[in-house]
């Protein structure tokens, strides 16, 4: 009787994917998903931001890119950085400041907001600002709490010396439908390409 033997078997080794290719693969498809957002007319647009308004966050001559699609699903959040328009009015005292209307949102529908000391109180709380420049010596309409109605945002500049936003009663709070998009994404300068917060 013949003896068998037995040929011990070895887990063939699967065939990882270095880390280095996925990252980069990774990386790709991000860049490339970007680029078609930001050349896109319909779903984004571009910007030259020609104002210090939203200075430090955002510095004259940067282009950042407009996410039109941004607000389909989900309402805008305290802290966004909008593009919205003025209504034809306004326009003129406005857009000769800031042509693009490029603010953050402090304050949401339903909230009220005040500005008392040089400081910003949502619904009698103050708000926490780690990207502000310049001092906020104007409260303008919030100088008493103002309570926004139902679709109302109050904006407001990053840099609040010397610059007009819904402390102004020719901007006031700004209606949901007014709201262009996030600006979301800087693409220039390079060495600064990313996105913005």
């Amino acid at each position: 009787m013949a003896m068998r033997t037995k040929v011990q078997e070895y887990p063939g080794k699967k065939r990882k994917l270095p880390v280095r290719l996925l990252f980069g693969i990774l990386g790709a498809v991000l860049v490339l998903v970007l680029t078609t957002l930001a050349l896109s007319p319909i779903l984004a647009n571009t910007v030259q931001i020609r104002s210090g308004a939203m200075s430090p966050t955002i510095s004259i001559s940067d282009t950042v890119c407009v996410n039109h699609l941004a607000y389909l699903l989900l309402p805008p959040s305290r802290g966004d950085i909008i593009q919205f328009r003025t209504s034809a009015a306004d326009e003129t005292a406005f857009q000769a400041e800031n042509p693009l209307s490029i603010r953050r949102i402090i304050a949401l529908p339903g909230e009220t907001v005040q500005i008392t000391d040089g400081k910003v109180y949502i619904n009698g709380s103050p708000l926490a600002e780690d990207y502000l420049s310049g001092e906020l010596a104007y409260a303008g309409t919030a100088s008493s709490a103002l309570t926004l109605n139902s679709d109302e945002y109050f904006v407001m500049a990053d840099n609040r010396s010397n610059n007009s936003d819904s402390r102004d009663s020719t901007i006031g709070p700004v209606a949901g439908a007014d709201i262009i998009g996030k600006v979301w994404l800087r693409v220039h300068p390079y060495q600064a390409f990313g996105l913005i917060s």
